[in-house]
């Protein structure tokens, strides 16, 4: 037996709300017979409506509401009283080299029945209600079952701008080993280990430039390729965001030298914007902020070891951060991060954080 299902999605432009960066709105409205309008957009940290339904929250839900609906099926078919039924879900968007993909949900079913001595009996459906649901069957990532030992269905996840995936920021579960969305655990492991050696080969080579500075820097330059083509190798066999932090899906040291040498080429061409600057030589600033932005991204702690806590605010305030220096800080940013040519989710998410960091740096009109 065959079903269809058909609803329409439409988007309009809409002047009146442009995005501030992107120039249009990620607005959208779905249509079907029967249950009239739902309004979706893009999640936050993609630049949509916080307010609005995004696709991955709205995947997530028919997961969630495909298992209670096969619950009740198969509860009734085992005359099972049941007085209620929620479940709490999770789902995780992973960045690639190509974008981004859902690589697993792991749904927390929990069952209220009238006879408390069939709870245990209750429990044990919840796997063929899974193993029954529709949507559950039909994507191509792991769905994981997991219930609550006690009645008690944590509170909801809080959401951050941050690293736009994964889509909720949860507290981490002491049982539950890293999703695995494909059988190539070896190469995963393997790509990632050889980019933490080649990092830290590198290191020890800058080390010893002083002492043997042609070898030395040849050896760099080798091990800046390795450390990259690590990165890449890890990005192509989707290493899951447990093992591998946003510094070492971009690419690593090497990205993040680039885009301060790309910025601080137009801070040196730029007399107004270099006047804010009152070291002669702009290395030492270059070099300050590829370390903080190293750190903040997960990769090495050198920044703090040298200079302690960040402390980006008090750092600024001697100097005059107004609207017109933030704006300038975020076009030579902007420029900079457009030779990188990240993925699109890495590059909204690098993007978001500076724009929010440029508006607390700011300390004048």
């Amino acid at each position: 037996m065959q079903h269809e299902f058909s609803l329409r999605a439409e988007w309009n432009t809409d002047t009146t709300r442009p995005h501030p960066d992107r120039g249009f709105s990620r607005d959208v409205v779905i249509q079907a017979d029967g249950p009239g309008e739902l309004l979706g957009s893009a999640a936050k940290p993609f630049h949509g409506d916080a307010a609005r339904w995004n696709p991955e929250h709205l995947l997530l839900a028919a997961l969630a509401e495909c298992h209670i609906l096969s619950y009740l099926y198969v509860a009734g078919q085992a005359e099972l009283e049941v007085e209620k039924v929620m479940v709490r879900g999770e789902l995780t968007l992973e960045a690639g080299a190509e974008g981004g993909q859902v690589t697993s949900a792991t749904l927390y079913p929990e069952v209220w029945v009238a006879d408390a001595m069939q709870l245990p009996r209750a429990r044990e459906l919840h796997e063929e209600a899974h193993r029954q649901c529709f949507i559950a069957r039909s994507v191509n990532f792991p769905v994981t079952i997991e219930i609550p030992n006690q009645h008690q269905i944590p509170e909801l996840p809080k959401f951050s701008s941050r690293l736009g995936a994964p889509i909720a920021v949860l507290k981490p579960r002491q049982s539950k080993k890293p999703s695995q969305v494909t059988g190539n655990d070896d190469a995963r492991l393997a790509a990632i280990r050889a980019e933490h050696e080649a990092e830290q080969q590198r290191r020890t080579n800058i080390a010893v430039q002083h002492t043997e500075p042609a070898d030395a820097q040849e050896d760099a330059n080798a091990t800046a390729e390795q450390t990259q083509a690590a990165a890449q190798t890890a990005q192509r066999t989707n290493a899951p965001a447990e093992q591998t932090s946003f510094y070492d899906q971009v690419g690593g040291e090497p990205t993040f030298r680039k885009l301060t040498a790309e910025f601080y080429k137009q801070v040196a061409d730029d007399e107004d914007f270099r006047a804010m600057y009152p070291e002669e030589d702009l290395g030492p600033a270059e070099e300050r902020l590829r370390l903080f932005l190293i750190q903040y991204w997960g990769g090495p702690t050198d920044y703090s070891q040298l200079r302690g806590h960040p402390r980006l605010r008090a750092r600024h305030m001697p100097y005059h951060v107004d609207t017109q220096a933030r704006e300038t800080w975020l076009r030579f940013m902007r420029n900079a991060m457009d030779t990188l040519e990240l993925s699109p989710l890495h590059d909204d998410t690098m993007w978001d954080y500076f724009q929010r960091a440029a508006r607390a740096m700011q300390n004048r009109h």
